[in-house]
C-alpha cells in the first residue's frame, strides 16, 4: 500500500515542519514506511498544484491532518481527489478531525477520520484497509456501505514506546533550517479555551534518552532555531531547569523557542534562559483576574509583573500573549490589559480574538456564557454579553496598531521613553496612532488590518511622521530630534541583527588592489547611520526620560557604523574621516577621490586597511 500524508502548512517558514506527518510514518511497520510518502502543501499554491504533488506518489491511501487554518483548504483538495481518484482511501487527523467527525465522513467525502494521537491507531486502521474490513478500530470512525460506524476511545499511546521521526530519519533536519522538538504531550491546567489537557490533565514526557539523541542529532546537523513543543516547558520547575541545562551543555549556540507560565518562573530559571539564544513565550491572555477566574485561569498581577521582571533583569527575550473577547471582558478591560502589557516591555506582543473552539469547555458552556461565534474555522467570537460586534472590531483595530507600531516596527526599545515623554499612557500613544492613521493618513480598515503587507523600512517611517505629529499635538516637540534618533537605532539595530553577517572577503579577491585608488563600496550587511545626538550618550536613555537625556546632552551629531558578527550586533562611533570614507565608497569613488586632499595618503590608507580587513569595505565587484 502507497501512502501519502499531506501536511498544509500556515506558511512557508522555519517552522513548516511536517511533524505530524512525520509521526505518524515513524509509526508505521517498516516495510509500510518505505512506501509512505511526506508531502508539503503551502497557501499559495492552487488545489490542482496540491493534488497534483499527492497523486504523483500514485498512493493507495491520503492521510490529511487537519487543524483550524487548513480546514477549508483541505475540504476543497479532498474533493478534487475524490474526483481524479474515485478508489483512493482517504482518512482526515488532527484537532479537527477529533472535532467532528461524521461531518467529515458525511459532508468533505474522508473514509475514515482518527481522533486522538494517531501513532498506535493509524497502522491499525491501514491493516483494516488491507484486510478489506469494514470494521473501525479503537479512536476511529469509518464511512462504509452500511453506514458510519466508530470504534471505542482509544487510550492515550506509551510515549516510551514511540519511534522518533527525526532518529527514525523520516524527518531530516536542515543545515541553517529550523525544526519543532516535541519534548511532552498534554498540559495540567484547564483553561476553558484550549484542549491542551483533554483526555490527561498531567504532562506525559517524551523519554529523556530519546531527547539527548534528537538534540545531539539537531546539533551534528547544524540547525538554527528550535521550536520546543510543550506548552508549559517549565512545569514543574525542576523539569524545566534540566531542559534548560541540557539545552546549555549541548547547543548553546541553537536559538530556542519556548513557552513558559510565568508562575514557575525564579530568579535561577531565568539565569538559566539569560544563558541560552532562545526567545520565550508567556500567556498573559488578561490582566484582570476576575476574567481569567472565567476560564479557570488565575492572576496575581504583581506576582506576574515581578515574575517578567525576572527575566527582563536577566536580558531574556520574552513576548507576551493576549486574548480579546473573553466571557467577562470588555473593550476598556482590554484596553487596560494592553496597558499592563505593554508596560511590562515585551519583546513581542501577540494579541487574537477568542477562538471558541469545538472541544473546548468554552465551546459546551457558549450558551450559557451568552458567546456568539463562527460556526467555522476559525471560531471566532462575534459577540459577548460585554462586547458588542463593534467593540471586537475596535479591539481587532487596537491589536492591529500593536503589530505594526509594537511588533513590526521593532519599537520596544523606544515605545516606553516615547509615550513617557509625551507625559501619556502606554495605551494611550496606541490609540493616538491607530486614530492618525485613519484620521491622518486616511488608511482603510482593511489596509490596517492587513498587517503582513508592512515592511520595517515603511513602519520607520510611519514612526517618525507620527512621532513629530504626536509630541506637536502634545505640546513637547523639543524631545523630537532625540526622539527620531532612538528611532533610527533601534530600527538600525534590529535590521542588522536580522541581515547578513558582516565578513571579510578572501585575499584573493584582494590581491592586486591598491588601497588608494580602488573604488571600493561598503559592504550591504552594514550599516552607517546619521545621528543628531552622540550615538554613545544616545545608549543611555533607557536608564533615563527623553526630558532628562536633553537636559544632559546636546546635539553634536554623530556618525555610526553598524555590523553584525555572529549573533552580535556592533555599534561604533566613528571619526569623522572614517565616516567620510563610508559613505562616499560607493564602488565608483576611490579614497583619493572622496578625501580630495582632505588628509595625507598614509592616514586615509590606514582607514582603508582597516574597513577592508573587517569586510566593512568590499572590493568594487560587478
Amino acid at each position: 500500500m502507497r501512502i501519502v500524508i499531506a501536511s498544509l502548512h500556515v506558511r512557508r517558514s522555519a517552522q513548516a515542519v511536517a511533524l505530524a506527518a512525520g509521526c505518524l510514518a515513524a509509526a508505521l511497520p517498516e516495510d509500510l514506511r518505505r512506501q509512505t510518502h511526506l508531502v508539503d502543501l503551502f497557501p499559495e499554491m492552487t488545489t490542482e498544484e496540491m493534488a497534483g504533488r499527492i497523486l504523483a506518489s500514485d498512493p493507495t491511501l491520503v492521510a490529511v491532518p487537519l487543524y483550524v487554518w487548513n480546514l477549508e483548504t483541505a475540504a476543497a483538495l479532498v474533493a478534487l481527489l475524490r474526483e481524479q481518484r474515485p478508489q483512493l482511501k482517504l482518512v482526515a487527523g488532527g484537532p479537527e478531525a477529533g472535532v467532528a467527525p461524521r461531518a467529515l465522513l458525511s459532508d468533505l467525502g474522508f473514509d475514515a477520520a482518527v481522533q486522538g494521537e494517531g501513532e498506535q491507531i493509524l497502522p491499525q486502521l491501514v491493516q483494516e484497509f488491507l484486510n478489506d474490513s469494514d470494521s473501525a478500530p479503537a479512536g476511529v470512525h469509518r464511512r462504509t456501505q452500511a453506514g458510519i460506524v466508530a470504534g471505542p476511545p482509544a487510550p492515550l499511546p506509551d510515549l516510551n514506546t514511540l519511534v522518533s521521526p527525526w532518529l527514525s530519519g523520516v524527518l531530516t533536519p536542515s543545515p541553517g533550517g529550523g525544526v519543532l522538538w516535541e519534548i511532552a504531550r498534554g498540559c495540567p491546567f484547564a483553561c476553558d479555551f484550549c484542549f491542551d489537557s483533554r483526555g490527561s490533565n498531567r504532562i506525559r514526557t517524551l523519554p529523556w534518552v530519546r531527547l539527548e539523541a534528537e538534540l545531539e542529532l539537531f546539533v551534528r546537523s547544524r540547525v538554527e532555531q528550535i521550536w520546543i513543543l510543550d506548552s508549559t516547558f517549565n512545569y514543574p520547575p525542576e523539569r524545566g531547569k534540566k531542559l534548560l541545562r541540557l539545552l546549555s551543555a549541548k547547543a548553546p549556540h541553537i536559538h530556542f523557542h519556548l513557552e513558559a507560565k510565568a508562575d514557575f518562573l525564579d530568579r535561577e530559571s531565568a539565569r538559566l534562559l539569560s544563558g541560552l539564544s532562545c526567545s520565550v513565550q508567556i500567556g498573559l491572555q488578561s490582566a484582570h483576574p476576575q476574567v481569567l477566574k472565567n476560564i479557570h485561569r488565575s492572576l496575581d498581577p504583581e506576582d506576574f509583573r515581578n515574575k517578567i521582571n525576572l527575566l527582563a533583569a536577566e536580558g531574556v527575550t520574552f513576548g507576551l500573549d493576549l486574548i480579546y473577547g473573553l466571557p467577562g471582558d470588555n473593550l476598556d478591560g482590554f484596553g487596560e490589559s494592553l496597558d499592563f502589557a505593554l508596560n511590562l516591555r515585551p519583546n513581542h506582543l501577540d494579541i487574537f480574538p477568542l477562538a471558541v473552539l469545538p472541544g473546548t469547555v468554552l465551546h459546551r458552556e457558549r450558551e450559557r456564557l451568552g458567546l456568539r461565534a463562527q460556526q467555522a474555522p476559525p471560531y471566532e467570537v462575534m459577540e459577548t454579553p460585554d462586547f458588542a460586534p463593534a467593540d471586537l472590531l475596535k479591539a481587532r483595530l487596537l491589536a492591529a496598531a500593536a503589530d505594526i507600531f509594537y511588533n513590526r516596527g521593532r519599537a520596544v526599545g523606544f515605545y516606553a521613553p516615547l509615550h513617557r515623554g509625551a507625559q501619556i499612557s502606554a495605551l494611550k500613544m496606541l490609540e493616538k496612532f491607530l486614530a492618525w492613521l485613519q484620521n491622518e493618513k486616511k488608511l482603510a480598515t482593511e489596509q490596517i488590518l492587513d498587517t503582513e503587507q508592512w515592511q520595517p523600512r515603511a513602519i520607520r517611517d510611519l514612526h517618525m511622521e507620527f512621532t513629530a505629529y504626536l509630541l506637536n499635538e502634545v505640546g513637547r516637540s523639543h524631545l523630537l530630534p532625540a526622539a527620531r534618533d532612538l528611532i533610527r537605532y533601534h530600527y538600525s539595530f534590529a535590521e542588522t541583527l536580522l541581515g547578513p553577517e558582516t565578513l571579510p572577503v578572501e585575499n584573493e579577491e584582494l590581491r592586486g588592489l591598491d588601497l588608494w585608488t580602488t573604488p571600493w563600496r561598503l559592504n550591504p550587511a552594514a550599516r552607517l547611520v546619521r545621528f543628531r545626538y552622540e550615538i554613545i550618550d544616545l545608549l543611555q536613555v533607557e536608564e533615563m526620560d527623553l526630558d532628562q537625556f536633553i537636559n544632559l546632552f546636546r546635539p553634536v551629531g554623530s556618525a555610526a557604523l553598524f555590523a553584525r558578527r555572529g549573533a552580535e550586533v556592533y555599534c561604533e562611533s566613528l571619526e569623522e574621516d572614517f565616516a567620510k570614507l563610508l559613505q562616499g565608497s560607493d564602488g565608483k569613488s576611490s579614497p583619493r577621490e572622496i578625501f580630495a586632499g582632505s588628509i595625507n595618503r598614509r592616514e586615509g590608507e590606514e582607514f582603508v586597511e582597516f574597513a577592508v580587513s573587517e569586510g566593512i569595505l568590499l572590493p568594487p565587484g560587478e
